[in-house]
């Protein structure tokens, strides 16, 4: 059969012209290669679409878990802090107006408290912000029952004992709130009752729209832990499968694509697990952006390449049949000298032809063709080195902290790790952790700006101090650590007490007001006993603890609480 086949295709080639059979020929390569390139050029766009795409809605959903944590660690710091301050701590013992008066105060600097109130041991109210449900039982809200055994934080609920008695939301959907509780006990260890808050939900909508930043193709979501909707549509039954959320919470973050039929949709998600002592609720924020932008430039792309491969194929086969017959005496010539081209370097194009018109204008197009190509590749050069260039910026972006441009956590432990392996026999590495004293107040009376104002002396002074080899980086919030190569222990202290007075000589000026700040240090030196980079600044991190409960404005060494202990 197949021989056969050979036979029919001579006979028809021995009826067949030159220039038809170019012609022919010329057609179906064309269309072979337009129809690859298309399909090629369309999976090429919407791969990159996806991705562009995927890293948009990646950032914005853990770029929200992170603001969540955060805003839930400062609440959960907040009612700490008023439970055991010792010099609140004698409050709650005083007369009921003096702790309505706390706790109203505390209320309307921070709107974001529904409620707070402290209810005795037996669960009864005792005072509250604007008087509400005191002289009531709350021994069976759970908040009530988690605080008597230790801190606490509950996930969202609709408001019950509250419902009626505060104003309802503008939304007019259901209040939700979030509770925090602590105990509250005497300096003498007496239970002298709870300390609960509860935060209005709202304040997780405004953050989730900041995340959508005005961009109406993208959804943000917040469930639970267990996959409800906290915040985003109501729909009739949860957005995932069981089995969905239990990957996303042991996996933390990622992305996926769901297929709907012919339509499909890019997801991330991050969950929300806490922040420092704050154990977090385990909020699971979704990112989702409708799939169908990036499926239809490239079909867009691949029918116009089709669309105009027809246009071209078309004049193609026309011009062909047209100069075939003209071209076959200047073939010859023309594939010697097409030899040389790639093989001698001196041949960079065709020659001039001469004998027919036609084989001019033809020589005249190859050699057109072949500088077009040159610039073509020439410009492909440029767009490598561009895309170099972006790369090296975003892994600039990738290993700064945008507030200080300082390395951040990553690169620092990179770059620590590298020489901890280098230095682990001399013992010449050495980790300062630094944090800024009193930062919180500086932010409750300043504002957040001067606190970043702040941050940026603190963290200018510390490299202002340091040797052309030793790195800083912001840990974050308002904790820097220090890489000291080819050190001793003096070398370590010495170098600490110059980052220490350095920041306390400092002045920070914020809108014409001149700030002082003072830091505390822990140092650290390594040893052969410390296995990573992060046993070393674990060290050091005990350091300055030492530091701040001695005190502050001082420097502690790691060393010597070893041999206290």
């Amino acid at each position: 059969m197949l021989s056969a086949l050979r036979s029919r295709f001579q006979r028809l080639q021995d009826h067949l012209s030159i220039a038809q059979q170019v012609s022919i020929a010329t057609g179906l390569v064309s269309l072979a290669a337009i129809t690859i390139l298309a399909f090629v050029a369309a999976g090429m766009s919407r791969n990159e679409m996806v991705r562009r795409i995927t890293s948009d809605i990646t950032l914005s959903a853990r770029m929200l878990a992170s603001q969540l944590d955060i805003e839930m660690f400062e609440r959960f710091s907040d009612i700490r802090q008023l439970a055991n301050t010792p010099a609140l701590v004698r409050a709650w013992e005083g007369p009921i107006a003096e702790r309505r008066a706390l706790l109203d105060e505390l209320r309307a600097s921070m709107p974001i408290y529904a409620w707070v109130g402290f209810a005795d041991p037996a669960g009864q109210v005792v005072a509250a912000s604007g008087g509400m449900l005191e002289g009531q039982s709350v021994a069976q809200r759970p908040w009530f029952q988690g605080g008597l055994k230790g801190p606490f934080v509950g996930d969202v609920h609709e408001a019950v004992l509250l419902a009626s008695l505060l104003a309802p939301a503008a939304s007019g959907e259901p209040l939700r709130f979030v509770d925090i509780a602590f105990p509250v006990r005497s300096p003498d260890g007496r239970l002298l009752g709870v300390l609960g808050a509860h935060l209005g939900f709202a304040w997780v909508e405004d953050l989730r729209q900041g995340a959508l930043q005005g961009d109406p193709d993208k959804e943000v979501w917040v469930l639970s832990a267990d996959g409800q909707m906290l915040v985003g549509p109501k729909l009739p039954a949860p957005p995932f499968s069981p089995e969905r959320i239990a990957h996303m919470t042991a996996s933390r973050f990622g992305a996926f694509e769901e297929a709907h039929g012919i339509e499909a949709t890019l997801v991330s998600y991050a969950v929300a697990g806490g922040a420092r002592d704050y154990p977090g609720l385990g909020w699971i924020v979704v990112a989702r952006q409708d799939a169908s932008m990036a499926f239809d430039l490239p079909t867009r792309v691949g029918a116009s390449i089709i669309a105009l491969g027809a246009l071209v194929l078309v004049v193609t086969i026309l011009v062909t049949v047209w100069v075939a017959r003209r071209i076959v005496r200047p073939l010859d010539i023309l594939t010697l000298s097409a030899r040389d081209i790639g093989r001698d370097p001196r041949v960079t194009n065709l020659p001039r032809l001469r004998g027919a018109r036609e084989v001019i204008q033809l020589t005249g197009a190859l050699r057109a063709l072949m500088r077009r190509l040159g610039s073509v590749e020439l410009r492909i050069l440029e767009h490598a080195q561009r895309y170099e260039e972006d790369i090296a910026a975003l892994r600039q972006i990738a290993d700064s902290d945008p507030l200080t441009g300082l390395m951040n956590r990553r690169s620092f432990l990179s770059v620590a790790e590298t020489a901890l392996r280098g230095t682990r026999s001399s013992d010449s590495l050495g980790i300062l952790m630094a944090d800024i004293d009193h930062f919180k107040s500086v932010n409750d009376t300043y504002g957040h700006p001067a606190g970043d104002a702040v941050i940026r002396f603190v963290g200018a002074a510390i490299g202002s101090v340091l040797r052309r080899q030793d790195r800083v980086a912001r840990f974050g919030g308002e904790e820097f650590v220090v890489l000291l190569i080819d050190v001793t222990e003096a070398d370590l202290l010495v170098l600490a007490e110059r980052i220490r007075s350095a920041v306390k000589d400092g002045k920070v000026m914020f809108e014409g007001r001149a700030l002082q700040v003072t830091i505390s240090l822990g140092a650290a030196l390594a040893g052969p006993q410390d296995r990573d980079v992060d046993a070393v600044i674990e060290r050091a991190d005990i350091a300055l603890y030492e530091a701040k409960n001695s005190g502050r404005n001082r420097v502690a060494l790691a060393s010597d609480l070893s041999r206290v202990a």
